[in-house]
């Protein structure tokens, strides 16, 4: 474990900070300790940092454990309210997202957030239906990166679109494949807060995906095989008033639900849509290696909400998991 980097995994929740889950930390022996023994018991065992990279660029190619859990369906009982066909840039002003978030302390920047991010519109590639974001070094220290947001962007652009309770949240992604520094996620966001992760991830920790339901104070840790570096993955979220639930697949298999809060967002939740690939600044994971430039790709982001029924119409059946 290289110097000045905190482990991981040892976390006592707390609540509305933008920067992965934020840790109240053990002493430093009984930290290092602990991790050595939380990553011998996770889902892959003691091999969880390992060096080997994953091996294709299109989804459906890959040979991985299987999930568990209950099947999710997103369309049942919902209508599309906003599909991201990446079939162009939409970034400016008028437009669906802007570049910048007031996430960031200074909009492009934001040094208090464990992030190296210099946010701009050249990091961010889109083509044959799918958002590339490239990290790149730069001056002093900062990586050039990007990020898409639908609000609350300092003016750079978005329509203001907002999800709220009961609304499912959809995406293909590509982890990248560097073996340090890349933080990607899909996120929500609005006036400082109302923060709800889709997932976040960090290439030194590859197995892991981080749930995070800052809006009602739950967080979660959850490892499995089929979440490496370079995999493809199917990701979802319902923001449930009681309840928030995480979904996750391998392309091509159903989602199936892998974490619960049993906490929800509350009845009047709403946020906008984040999208982002951030360079880890060394404090709770290593930095990237220097001159190595990094992408994080996703391709069908798209929001369900709930259809309203027409009065007096009788309770659909099938209704959908709740």
């Amino acid at each position: 474990m290289r110097p000045g980097f905190r482990p991981p995994g040892i976390v006592l929740w707390s609540g509305e900070t933008r920067g992965s889950l934020v840790r109240r930390e053990l002493p430093e022996r009984w930290a290092r300790a602990a991790v050595a023994v939380l990553l011998c018991v996770s889902a892959t065992g003691c091999n969880a940092w390992r060096d080997d990279e994953p091996a294709t660029d299109e989804p459906g190619k890959q040979a991985v454990p299987g999930f568990t859990g209950t099947t999710f369906t997103p369309r049942q009982g919902r209508r599309v309210v906003l599909h991201e066909p990446f079939d162009r840039l939409r970034v400016g002003p008028g437009k669906l997202w802007g570049w910048q978030s007031g996430a960031y302390r200074h909009c492009h920047t934001n040094p208090d957030g464990f992030k190296l991010d210099r946010l701009s519109t050249g990091a961010l590639d889109v083509r044959d239906g799918r958002l590339t974001i490239t990290a790149t070094p730069g001056a002093r220290g900062y990586w050039r990166t990007g990020l898409l947001a639908t609000g609350d962007a300092c003016g750079s652009g978005g329509n203001g679109f907002e999800v709220r309770t009961g609304d499912v949240i959809k995406a293909r992604v590509r982890l990248p494949t560097v073996r340090t520094g890349a933080w990607p996620a899909i996120w929500t966001w609005r006036d400082g807060r109302n923060e709800v992760d889709l997932f976040e991830w960090h290439s030194d920790r590859p197995d892991t995906l981080e749930f995070a339901n800052h809006a009602g104070g739950s967080g979660k840790f959850w490892s499995h095989p089929a979440v490496d570096r370079g995999m493809w993955l199917d990701a979802a979220v319902r923001l449930g008033e009681k309840r928030v639930s995480w979904y996750v697949a391998t392309p091509g298999q159903p989602l199936r639900r892998v974490h619960t809060d049993r906490k929800g967002v509350g009845p009047d939740f709403h946020a906008h849509l984040v999208v982002s690939l951030s360079a880890d600044d060394g404090e709770l994971h290593a930095r990237p290696a220097p001159g190595l430039p990094f992408s994080f790709t996703v391709t069908g982001l798209t929001v369900y909400r709930p259809k309203t029924p027409p009065p007096l119409a009788p309770a659909p059946s099938g209704r959908p998991e709740r």
